[in-house]
């Protein structure tokens, strides 16, 4: 597996009534019910492309958890459209991955917040979006 570069990141443990570190977390589903939020800065997440200075939000409530990667837009929308096509593809190819493995039942991809119907770019539940009508929208937008 890649060592992930974390350059901080905060968690609350309610049983040791004290902050922790990302590395002391035995079982976030756990630690961040019913109710909790922790975060992960990284220097960079290597996914087929590199991203970086991703913040990974991890947040539950009574019934859900979300795992939010926030980056700079520039991480994606490059100069070239060739290289953005790639790069959004390598994206939802890797979130398509992570929602199979972890059976995460929607992924939502965005502008902050993405789950806002006017900053909402994909949303799939279970087919895998259209990647070349998603582009072609955000290109001749």
């Amino acid at each position: 597996m890649t060592k992930l570069h974390i350059q901080s990141s905060h968690f609350y443990d309610p049983n040791l009534q004290r902050d922790i570190e990302f590395s002391e977390v035995k079982n976030i589903k756990e630690l961040l019910s019913p109710k909790e939020t922790g975060h992960v800065v990284l220097e960079q997440l290597p996914l087929g492309i590199s991203l970086k200075n991703v913040v990974i939000v991890f947040s539950f409530d009574e019934e859900y958890g979300d795992i939010v990667f926030n980056f700079p837009e520039s991480e994606l929308f490059v100069a070239d459209k060739n290289e953005v096509k790639l790069r959004f593809a390598k994206l939802v190819d890797y979130l398509m991955n992570l929602k199979m493995k972890y059976d995460i039942s929607k992924v939502i991809i965005g502008y902050e917040p993405a789950y806002d119907e006017d900053t909402m770019l994909i949303e799939w539940d279970d087919d895998p979006p259209h990647l070349e009508e998603v582009l072609d929208a955000l290109f001749n937008a």
